[in-house]
C-alpha cells in the first residue's frame, strides 16, 4: 500500500525546483513543447508504466518503478510545470503488471490495480483504499462508466488443442459476476505450437461491447515468430463473441462512439509474421456492426508500440516518426486516421517514448521515455525530461 506522505515533506530540495532551474527548463523547449515536467533534480533509473491527463487536463499523473525499486506516483500541474506530490509504495508488491488499471477520476482520485486488489488512491494525501479484491492477480479492465471490471485467465492444454480463454465480467460495487466469455482457440494455424498471447482488449464508450485480439506464436530455432493472430468482438448482453478476419490486431481502439474499431499492428509486434510486411505497419478500420473492412494504410513506424488516440478520434499518436530515412524512433507523431497521413511531428526525447496521452479536450499530447528521467551521463548539461507536454494548436 502507498505511505500516506507527500515527498515534499521530507526532503524540500528533492521536490521543488528552484526558480532558475525551473526558468531554464521552461525557456529551453523544443518546437511545439508546452512545457516540461521533471528536470535534473529527478534523475533516477526508473521505469514508466502508465499515464494519464486528470479529467479536467489541469493534472497529469505519472506510474513506474522508481527509487531502488520503489512504486512512484507522481502528480504534476500542468500549467506551472511543477511536481504537486510524489507518492512511494513500500515493497515490490506494488509493481505494476500487463493489462492493469490504471484511470484518474474526478481530478482528486487514481483507481488502480495493487497488489490488494482495484485501489482508489487519493492524489492529495496518497491514502488508498482497496475496492475490490476481483483485479488481484489478474489481467482485468474497467469498463468506461467504472462499474464493471473484466478479467481473464486461461485453462486448459495448448499442446493437446484444448486450451480456452476466460473473460468475467464483475459488478464492482457488489462484487458479482455478471457473464462469462470463453473463447475456443478454433482453426489455429498448424504451425501455432507456442500457443496465443493476449495483446489488447477494449471497450466501446458505452461498455456494451468490448473487442479482444490474441496473436498465435510458432516455436523457431533462436525466437518465438508470430503465426497469426485472431480478432474478437463481444457483445456484453448476450455474450456472443464475432470474428473479424483482420490481418492488424496487436493495438484495438474503437471510433466513432464505438461504431468502428482501429485495429493497429507493428513490425515488433510478437515477432515475425506471416500476414504483415516486416518492413510496415498497418491499421485497419472496421465497421463493427457490419463486421467489413473499410479502409487501411501503412507506415515505416512501428505502430505495436504505445499508441494513444485523440477524444473525438480523429487523431492518433505514436511513438516514432515517418522521416526521409524510414523513421526516427525517438521521435512522436500524430497522424490522421481518416487517411493514415502523419501531420505532425514532435522532436526532443533523448529515449524512445512508452507513454503517451491525449489531454480531455484534445488540444495537448503528453509523451515521456521509458527512463522517467534521462541524460547522456552524469555530467551531462543537458536537461532531462521525465515528460515533454506538446501543444497541438501551435
Amino acid at each position: 500500500m502507498l505511505q500516506n506522505r507527500i515527498m515534499a515533506a521530507i526532503s524540500f530540495v528533492a521536490l521543488v525546483v528552484t526558480s532558475a532551474e525551473w526558468t531554464q527548463a521552461q525557456t529551453k523547449l523544443p518546437m511545439g513543447a508546452h512545457v516540461r515536467l521533471g528536470t535534473t533534480d529527478f534523475l533516477a533509473g526508473s521505469s514508466a508504466s502508465a499515464m494519464a491527463f486528470s479529467p479536467d487536463g489541469k493534472t497529469i499523473i505519472w506510474q513506474g518503478i522508481d527509487y531502488g525499486s520503489h512504486f512512484t506516483l507522481r502528480h504534476w500541474d500542468v500549467a506551472t510545470a511543477k511536481e504537486i506530490n510524489r507518492f512511494i509504495g513500500d515493497d515490490f508488491g506494488d509493481f505494476p503488471q500487463q493489462f492493469s488499471i490504471f484511470r484518474v477520476i474526478d481530478n482528486n482520485a487514481l483507481l488502480r490495480t495493487s497488489a490488494n486488489g482495484l485501489a482508489l488512491t487519493d492524489l492529495n494525501t496518497g491514502e488508498e483504499r482497496v475496492v475490490t479484491e476481483l483485479a488481484r492477480g489478474k489481467p482485468s479492465w474497467i469498463s468506461p462508466n467504472g462499474k464493471r471490471i473484466l478479467t481473464y485467465s486461461t485453462q486448459g492444454s495448448w499442446r493437446k488443442r484444448t486450451a480456452t480463454a476466460r473473460f468475467v465480467l464483475w459488478d464492482v460495487e457488489r462484487s458479482k459476476k455478471i457473464r462469462d466469455f470463453t473463447h475456443e482457440f478454433q482453426n489455429v494455424p498448424a504451425k501455432a505450437d507456442a500457443g496465443a498471447r493476449l495483446t489488447s482488449v477494449a471497450f466501446t464508450p458505452d461498455g456494451k461491447t468490448f473487442a479482444t485480439s490474441w496473436i498465435y506464436l510458432a516455436s523457431g530455432p533462436m525466437l518465438t515468430a508470430r503465426a497469426g493472430q485472431v480478432v474478437s468482438l463481444w457483445d456484453v448482453a448476450s455474450g456472443k463473441e464475432t470474428s473479424l478476419d483482420a490481418a492488424a490486431g496487436y493495438n484495438l481502439h474503437f471510433l466513432e462512439g464505438g461504431k468502428t474499431l482501429a485495429c493497429a499492428d507493428g513490425q515488433n509486434a510478437g515477432g515475425a509474421r506471416s500476414t504483415v510486411d516486416l518492413h510496415h505497419s498497418r491499421m485497419e478500420i472496421w465497421d463493427v456492426a457490419g463486421g467489413k473492412k473499410l479502409r487501411e494504410f501503412e507506415s515505416s513506424v512501428d505502430w505495436s508500440g504505445p499508441l494513444a488516440f485523440s477524444p473525438d478520434g480523429s487523431l492518433f499518436a505514436s511513438s516514432g516518426a515517418e522521416d526521409t530515412e524510414g523513421s526516427d524512433e525517438n521521435a512522436v507523431a500524430v497522424w490522421s486516421t481518416a487517411t493514415g497521413q502523419q501531420v505532425r511531428k514532435f522532436t526532443g526525447h533523448r529515449g524512445k517514448v512508452r507513454l503517451l496521452a491525449f489531454s480531455p479536450d484534445g488540444r495537448l499530447l503528453a509523451s515521456g521515455i521509458d527512463d522517467a528521467l534521462y541524460r547522456e551521463n552524469e555530467n551531462s548539461p543537458t536537461l532531462a525530461e521525465s515528460i515533454l507536454v506538446w501543444d497541438l494548436q501551435k
